[in-house]
């Protein structure tokens, strides 16, 4: 029989053994392995890496939902994979009080994400409207006389559309982003997802204020109705305001 590894999802505070009524990865028993008023919630596997399916990622983030309902949670990134028992003891053991006291800190919070995306017809719009140099640019596309003329003359007219990006990110992104951040403990800056990204950033909230967080966001949403589309995701576990650096396990 091949020795059994453990997958971990995350840190919490729990003193007491536990086995929870929700499955983990390949429908193993998901269940705590403690250290004093630590455990760490993990599932039994036989594998020494976990593949990154959706079906494993989907699971994954469903046990941290719902460990997130009931606890504050340290998350771990998918994959982490322990040889087996002993080694999550010793990680508890090593890093006890640090983990005890960045769950202490992030007590009460919880992380959600705000995407904003810019509507291409809206900035076509805006171009036509406010802009004669790009009606010059259709037209001399129109009679264009060599497909490199043509190539030079849509790369312009992107050019000026980037403009009006740039404008929208500096205008209005920025200006949602400061809004957000004063009803957030921490907020951050992420790399953009794809060219209409305008703006990708993470918060760090009080749970206790998400709806209030939540009605700011629609309002801003409202505002900016037809220049920019709104996703918020959330609540989620709190993987961006992790400040914590796990000491090596001991043998």
């Amino acid at each position: 029989m091949p020795l059994l590894g453990e997958y971990i999802y995350g840190i919490v505070e729990e003193a007491q053994y536990l086995k929870f009524n929700f499955p983990g990865i390949g429908s193993a028993d998901v269940y705590t392995i403690n250290h004093e008023r630590m455990a760490a919630v993990v599932s039994d596997t036989e594998l020494p890496e976990i593949d990154p399916t959706r079906k494993n990622v989907r699971a994954h983030t469903v046990v941290q939902e719902a460990l997130l309902k009931e606890y504050n949670l340290l998350p771990m990134g998918f994959g982490m994979v322990a040889t087996d028992r002993g080694e999550v003891r010793r990680l508890l053991e090593d890093n006890y009080d640090g983990l005890l006291g960045e769950l202490h800190r992030l007590a009460g919070k919880i992380e959600v994400e705000l995407k904003v995306f810019w509507e291409q017809e809206a900035v076509v719009k805006e171009l036509q409207g406010e802009n004669a140099e790009l009606s010059r640019l259709k037209a001399k596309i129109n009679t264009a006389s060599s497909p490199v003329e043509v190539q030079n003359l849509l790369s312009t007219a992107g050019k000026l559309v980037e403009s009006i990006v740039r404008h929208w990110k500096t205008r209005y992104a920025e200006l949602v982003y400061a809004i957000l951040q004063e009803l957030s403990c921490e907020a951050k800056m992420n790399n953009p997802v794809g060219i209409k990204n305008l703006l990708n950033a993470s918060f760090l909230i009080e749970k206790s204020r998400e709806c209030e967080f939540k009605e700011q966001v629609y309002k801003l949403d409202a505002g900016f109705q037809g220049k920019m589309n709104f996703k918020y995701v959330g609540p989620l576990p709190p993987y961006n305001f992790v400040s914590l650096k796990l000491e090596p396990v001991k043998c």
